[in-house]
């Protein structure tokens, strides 16, 4: 080596940015985030402004023409989901060969229940008006219910978007009173929420509630769950007890 060059510091090229950026993009892919919003109460009427609903909604077993319960989860429904969430897998049995892809939990299995006089009456996001219907787990009294095991993200899922979760519209039976929690399923690992709520039952005055949860960083392939504890007592048979909710809807998140 001729004196007058200076030596090299290191001939071995620098290996940590790399690993840095893989990290960086591995944290990137991985940032995926639930943030329990708030409640807006004793709303009944979703058409009105400010209206709720705007990219989509659900709602189970609506304006039944007669009392009904344990029938179909979709019997009945008002599916106006957006094409990024869904479609719902409604099962009858824990045998379905589609059982691995359920919306809804099998425990009981899931079912829909409706056309109640007592229930309320709902102004849909479209402005239809009638009885409210709701989702149950018959076998899940006062027990802990993935009522909502997956529904499915697609392509063009929003960066940021609200799930709202309608309850207490049920004339004081089947209410969540210990726990509504938002969940999900990104890249392959869950997801859970900053905080979820627990009403009690003085969080139930039989007029419907929406809890709002906000997803931050969910894609396609991914897909959201919803759990419920409720009361005690038989939640069949005329039973007041477990868990129910009354729809979903999805509005978009600033």
């Amino acid at each position: 080596m001729n004196a007058a060059t200076p030596p090299r510091a290191n001939s071995h090229p620098v290996r940590f940015p790399a690993v840095w950026w893989m990290l960086a993009a591995f944290a990137e892919l991985s940032a995926a985030s639930i943030t329990y919003v708030g409640e807006i109460a004793d709303r009944t009427d979703f058409h009105a402004a400010p209206r709720l609903g705007t990219l989509g909604y659900w709602f189970p077993q609506f304006n039944a023409p007669n009392p009904v319960a344990d029938r179909s989860t979709n019997e009945q429904e008002r599916n106006v989901l957006p094409p990024w969430a869904g479609p719902l897998v409604h099962l009858d049995s824990v045998f379905d060969l589609k059982f691995a892809s359920r919306t809804f939990s099998q425990d009981g299995p899931c079912r829909s229940m409706g056309g109640f006089p007592t229930f309320n009456r709902f102004t849909l996001p479209d402005g239809e008006v009638g009885l409210s219907g709701i989702i149950l787990d018959p076998h899940a009294a006062a027990n802990t219910s993935n009522t909502v095991n997956r529904i499915k993200l697609n392509a063009g899922t929003p960066a940021s978007f609200y799930l709202r979760i309608v309850v207490d519209n049920s004339a004081g039976k089947h209410n969540a009173i210990t726990r509504i929690r938002a969940r999900g399923h990104h890249t392959g690992a869950d997801v859970e929420p900053n905080t979820f709520p627990a009403p009690g039952p003085a969080g139930f005055n039989g007029t419907a509630d929406i809890y709002t949860f906000r997803f931050d960083g969910f894609t396609a392939g991914d897909f959201i769950k919803i759990q419920f504890v409720g009361m005690p007592g038989k939640a069949s048979d005329g039973g007041s007890g477990g868990a129910s909710f009354g729809g979903i809807m999805f509005d978009p998140a600033p």
